[in-house]
């Protein structure tokens, strides 16, 4: 999952500049991570992930971890908090759990890392400021990119795999909505799912012990079929559930 920032400077270098040539510079701050997910099986409560910087130019890069929500922040300690990464090169940050869990379900959390452009005052952002010309003005777009991982904590009294949680849901139609039933403890992170042939857009992970609703066409009939996300961050088998055998959830 990515988001992007933009911001935009303009630095006048000569008070004729008005009259002299204008100097633009886009440039993308983007990392990539090492894994789509970080899972915290019992016993682990301290995880490395690989942050690459696939630019020629520095970025700074800044870890945080929310809630399920996004908006709550979530009882992990990201270190270091905020470095340096050259352009072209790894690093790594450590993830560490640090708060209490649920102990009957699994958590969902949230790793957001942000490339982060350079401030003008920087001695690292003056290369561009040197390069031209005396008379020039410099409009600078830099886009910061985000980019968010799952963090799952799972507790000691759960025996359930991801596997037999996605091959368990239970599916329902009701006129223009399909809903999946999850009876487990676990998240089930759909990857692709259709009905009677017809892909399902924009589909989404489902709670433990919850259920999720998608929006389908009102004729759509025929077999659900669902791929998930396994823990290694591949895609499992195909599932599918015959409409007579597709079960409505209670409550």
């Amino acid at each position: 999952m990515f988001s992007l920032i933009i911001g935009g400077t303009l630095l006048i270098l000569s008070a004729n500049a008005a009259a002299g040539e204008v100097v633009a510079h886009t440039r993308l701050f983007q990392i990539k991570l090492g894994s789509s997910r970080l899972i915290y099986s019992p016993g682990i409560n301290d995880i490395a992930l690989a942050v690459n910087n696939p630019q020629d130019y520095p970025v700074l890069i800044q870890g945080k971890a929310w809630q399920e929500d996004k908006k709550t922040p979530a009882p992990f300690i990201v270190t270091p908090p905020v470095s340096r990464l050259e352009g072209h090169q790894q690093s790594r940050l450590r993830v560490i759990k640090a708060g209490e869990f649920a102990q009957d379900r699994e958590t969902l959390s949230w790793l957001c890392v942000a490339g982060i452009p350079p401030k003008n005052t920087d001695v690292w952002a003056q290369d561009e400021r040197e390069r031209a010309p005396s008379s020039a003005v410099i409009m600078n777009l830099e886009v910061s990119a985000r980019q968010c991982i799952k963090l799952l904590v799972r507790p000691p009294t759960l025996s359930t795999t991801t596997l037999e949680a996605a091959g368990n849901l239970a599916w329902y139609k009701d006129g223009k909505t399909l809903v999946a039933q999850n009876s487990s403890p676990l998240y089930v992170h759909l990857a692709s799912m259709s009905i009677g042939g017809l892909a399902v857009p924009e589909v989404t992970y489902i709670p433990p012990y919850s259920s999720r609703t998608f929006p389908v066409s009102k004729e759509a009939k025929g077999p659900i079929k669902w791929v998930v996300i396994t823990d290694e961050g591949g895609r499992s088998r195909a599932y599918q559930s015959l409409p007579e055998l597709a079960a409505r959830p209670q409550g």
